[in-house]
C-alpha cells in the first residue's frame, strides 16, 4: 500500500451554473468519505495574494494514494465529471504527500 497522501482542491464555480455545483458536491463528498477521506478543512477564499484566484479550497487526508487514485478512477466518479465540467469555471485536482 502507498504511503498517506493528502488531496488538495481549488475550485471557482460557475454563478450560472450553481445547480450543477451543488449536484456535484452532493454526489463527491460521500464518494470521498465512502474512499476514506478524513476532512481537514473547507475554506471559501477571501482574497489571492499571488497566482490565479479560486473561490473554494478543500483539503482531505486519505491512507493511501492508491485510495484517491482508485476514487477518481471509479465508475461512480466519472458519472460526476459532466456536473463538475458544467458546474466550474476550473477545477485543480492535487495529491501530495508529507516532505
Amino acid at each position: 500500500m502507498s504511503e498517506a497522501t493528502t488531496l488538495v482542491v481549488t475550485a471557482v464555480p460557475n454563478p450560472a451554473e450553481m445547480g450543477a455545483v451543488q449536484a456535484y458536491l452532493q454526489g463527491v463528498m460521500p464518494l470521498f468519505k465512502g474512499a476514506g477521506g478524513k476532512p481537514v478543512k473547507r475554506l471559501k477564499v477571501d482574497e489571492v495574494l499571488n497566482g490565479r484566484p479560486s473561490a473554494m479550497v478543500l483539503v482531505m487526508d486519505f491512507e493511501s494514494s492508491d485510495a484517491v487514485a482508485e476514487l477518481f478512477a471509479s465508475e461512480d466518479y466519472k458519472a460526476l465529471v459532466p456536473m463538475r465540467d458544467q458546474g466550474f469555471q476550473e477545477m485543480n485536482i492535487a495529491v501530495g504527500r508529507e516532505m
